[in-house]
């Protein structure tokens, strides 16, 4: 009997795998790599090699990576408004010796010209790498390094018994989970008065929806413009001066509840001071006291303090030294401006309109940015 032959089966061979790139490498990977390059120069080469490692390297979650390791000063410049240009002018901050920040300068959007279409803007607030604008018609959230714009309407008009509300002022709402923002999620905080009632309307992008938050009996700070009390951001809190009153109206981004705050000894409402945040996210306040007997004027520095729920005398005094900074331009401190990430902006008195401005690092007093401008002026940081 014969053996029955065996068919041979013949199989079509599997395709070979998909070739790896640079830009099929997850946001994880690159991440990694980017972060264990040996300098700046070579992340700052690096970032050109695809618009993925782009897109990777501009998100709020590496640059908090990046400065855990790097300890980068983060600060890219300053906006400055100007009375003659419907949008602010922005001067770039002293990045001779970091290569990744002067690569993100130039390949940003740092002229603003996908704004032009909207017209006059006002800078409302800067936080995490995102600008906030308003115009007559509508909010814009930009950011300027990714070159993403998000145009978001006002607040609608409210019927019986949420009418009767002028909003204030727009400002970022801190991001109380992930701790940053990035354009694709972010929140807006509308700060609303009537009478002696302040309330907070807050747009979540991710609902494309305002939500009205219950009104408390407080007189909110006032002034024509927004142009002398911006919005103050510290340690999850949203702060605003008060303009005849040694005391700051704060909103907690927890409980979404507003109280007072009263300023520390020797702080005025004239005094020249700001609410923000140290390189460590501490919540501090800086003061510039004058009428030293050397007329040298003095860095105050108070940190926020809360024992037991406790604010009637939140702030404790950790500094209190001769300000001494080494730049060309001198006159009497006017006002500071903002505190940010640990750097300071001040603003000098002046002989012409446009006053000079001096930004330094509040660890160290080093002078990060000189300008000179005719409107307020707004620090630029990557969080």
């Amino acid at each position: 009997m014969k053996a029955k032959k065996r068919k041979l089966v013949t199989s079509t061979p599997p395709p070979p795998p998909p070739l790896t790139t640079i830009s099929s490498l997850p946001d994880d990977i690159v991440a990694d790599i980017l972060l264990r390059l040996p300098s700046a120069a070579s992340i700052a080469r690096a970032l050109f090699a695809s618009k993925h490692w782009w897109r990777v390297a501009c998100s709020p979650t590496f640059f908090r990576r990046l400065r855990a390791v790097h300890a980068y000063p983060l600060l890219l410049g300053h906006f400055a408004a100007q009375a003659s240009s419907p949008l602010p002018l922005f001067h770039p901050a002293r990045l001779h010796s970091d290569s990744v920040l002067a690569a993100m300068v130039r390949r940003g959007d740092f002229f603003l010209t996908r704004l032009q279409v909207f017209g006059r803007c006002t800078l409302e607030d800067s936080r995490d790498g995102l600008l906030l604008f308003s115009s007559r018609t509508k909010l814009i959230v930009f950011d300027p390094v990714g070159h993403h714009t998000v145009p978001i309407r006002r607040p609608p008009r409210r019927s019986f018994p949420y009418h009767g509300y002028a909003a204030h002022t727009f400002c970022f709402f801190p991001d109380i989970t992930t701790g940053g923002a990035e354009a694709e999620c972010f929140r807006v905080v509308s700060l609303q008065h009537r009478r002696q009632s302040v309330r907070a309307e807050v747009f979540d992008y991710g609902t494309r929806s305002w939500t009205i938050h219950p009104g408390t009996a407080l007189r909110p700070a006032r002034s024509h413009g927004n142009q002398l009390f911006p919005a103050m951001h510290a340690a999850g809190r949203i702060y605003w001066k008060y303009r005849t009153e040694p005391i700051l109206l704060a909103l907690d981004a927890k409980t979404m509840r507003f109280l007072y705050v009263r300023t520390p000894p020797g702080v005025t409402s004239r005094s020249p001071y700001a609410v923000g945040e140290r390189d460590d996210g501490a919540c501090c306040l800086v003061h510039v006291a004058h009428g030293a007997p050397d007329g040298c004027p003095r860095l105050q520095v108070w940190l926020h303090c809360v024992v037991g729920g406790n604010e009637v005398e939140p702030w404790v005094l950790v500094r209190d030294e001769p300000l001494r900074l080494r730049s060309a331009l001198r006159g009497r401190v006017r006002q500071v401006r903002a505190v940010a990430g640990g750097v300071v902006l001040l603003c000098f008195t002046g002989s012409s309109a446009h006053l000079p401005h001096v930004a330094f690092r509040l660890k160290n007093l080093k002078v990060e940015a000189e300008f000179t401008c005719r409107g307020s002026a707004r620090p630029y940081l990557l969080q």
